[in-house]
């Protein structure tokens, strides 16, 4: 197959793929004349760097005008990198192709709504874990924007890339991305959309580079975005076992039963007269984040509440306590909203 340069080949993996002639990029890695590959990405680019042919299974799902991703990430070799712009623009998979061809470099993935790690989690490439608990920062655009910077504190690399979710519409967005601006404090903001830069003070503005998006017809539905999830919750628990749990370190002291208290605030798992303090629906199933030693080292789902304590399922092997998240998961992993409520 003859591939040109000027021209990205968006395909679909797994598959393989050998360099007949020529040179190509996949992800900001040289492919040279010869060299063999085995692709396990579900999609991808093929990138010439020159007229090149290549010998492929890959299905090529689209041709589309050069976007010129490879030319803008080798620009970057150091600092803070913010990418910002819409649910698939193509932010994820460009810092892919700055980590690849920056080899002292970390991805700080704050997208909780298609984490690379688990929905609803913040993560950095090293392994570091933030767990936020939602799969979106509108919850509480605060705490999101901490968690990233207390992982952003302890990497130290020379270039570290922070590739941010896709809520860009509406004010309480603005000021969302605006505070993370200014708490982050990035060297340069990569932007895939050029209406939101247009709201930004001009301070903001002179670091900003605009790339070019995905095309829209290469966007993901909101039901794909969905399956994506469940997907990654499916495999992340198929390995899991039961773990229980005191009542205190997830709920506080038990009274009786189905009603709990902590700091004297009586807490309820479901609505019953009389009402005093909080009660709280849809827990079975709840997300948690897994602590271990002052760290969260994982995830878990809450599967019963009996007199033994609270049984929570999870792959990680140690559990010193969880962190309670706002979503919980039914039996086909599909996301219901915990409902927290005041009396």
């Amino acid at each position: 197959m003859l591939v040109k340069k000027g021209i990205d080949y968006i395909s679909k993996g797994p598959c393989k793929l050998t360099v007949i002639k020529g040179r190509i990029l996949i992800k900001g890695i040289e492919i040279n004349e010869k060299e063999y590959r085995q692709i396990d990405e579900e999609s991808f680019s093929i990138v010439p760097e020159e007229e090149s042919e290549i010998d492929t299974d890959c299905k090529i799902l689209a041709e589309i005008p050069h976007l010129g991703w490879e030319e803008l990430a080798s620009q970057i070799s150091g600092g803070k990198v913010l990418l910002l712009g819409n649910t698939d623009s193509g932010k994820s998979y460009f810092s892919d192709i700055i980590h690849n061809m920056n080899k002292d470099s970390v991805i700080i993935d704050a997208d909780v709504g298609q984490s690379r790690y688990l929905p609803t989690f913040i993560s950095s490439t090293d392994g570091i874990l933030e767990f936020f608990g939602d799969i979106s920062p509108s919850r509480n655009y605060r705490l999101h924007i901490e968690l990233i910077g207390k992982i952003l504190d302890k990497e130290k690399h020379s270039l570290t890339i922070i590739d941010t979710d896709g809520w860009i519409r509406g004010y309480k967005a603005f000021l969302h991305k605006l505070y993370m601006i200014y708490e982050l404090d990035p060297d340069f903001i990569i932007s895939f959309d050029e209406k939101i830069v247009d709201y930004f003070p001009s301070n903001i503005r002179k670091k900003t580079i605009m790339a070019k998006k995905i095309p829209s017809f290469l966007e993901r539905s909101r039901a794909k975005r969905i399956s994506y999830r469940i997907s990654k919750y499916k495999k992340y628990f198929e390995k899991a076992s039961i773990v229980t749990l005191e009542y205190e370190q997830v709920l506080g002291k038990k009274l009786a039963e189905g009603l709990f208290v902590g700091f004297d605030e009586p807490l309820q798992l479901f609505y019953e007269e009389p009402c005093s303090g909080y009660f709280i629906e849809e827990l079975l199933g709840g997300l948690v984040g897994i602590v271990n030693e002052g760290k969260i080292s994982g995830a878990g789902i809450i599967k019963e509440i009996n007199q033994d304590g609270v049984k929570i399922l999870t792959p990680v092997n140690k559990v010193q306590g969880v962190i309670l998240g706002n979503i919980s998961l039914n039996e086909e992993f599909k996301e219901r909203r915990i409902r927290f409520s005041k009396c």
